[in-house]
């Protein structure tokens, strides 16, 4: 997932510093709305975290050396600081 990071970061800079990368069938994005994350989180998140951010951005990388390069669509939530990703992590992943 550290590659997956360093390559989203690299290929959308507006994320910024302080980013997660979701799993394809995460729980943490609402069943019915793949673009937004569950109502729980969201409801958390705007009170413990108010930074977050959630969206699902397009990246492209070899997921292997000697493999094709390929482009998958990501969950991604992104924070304005360190602390609200910090505070994210620790509860929700």
């Amino acid at each position: 997932m550290i590659d997956i990071v360093k390559v989203l970061r690299d290929q959308h800079p507006d994320l910024g510093s302080y980013v997660i990368a979701l799993r394809e069938r995460s729980g943490l994005v609402a069943p019915d709305d793949p673009d937004a994350l569950a109502a729980e989180v969201r409801d958390w998140a705007g009170t413990q975290a108010p930074t977050t951010r959630y969206s699902r951005r397009a990246v492209t990388y070899v997921p292997f050396p000697g493999w094709p390069e390929e482009t998958r669509t990501l969950g991604v939530v992104a924070f304005d600081t360190a602390t609200d990703l910090a505070r994210f992590a620790t509860r929700w992943t």
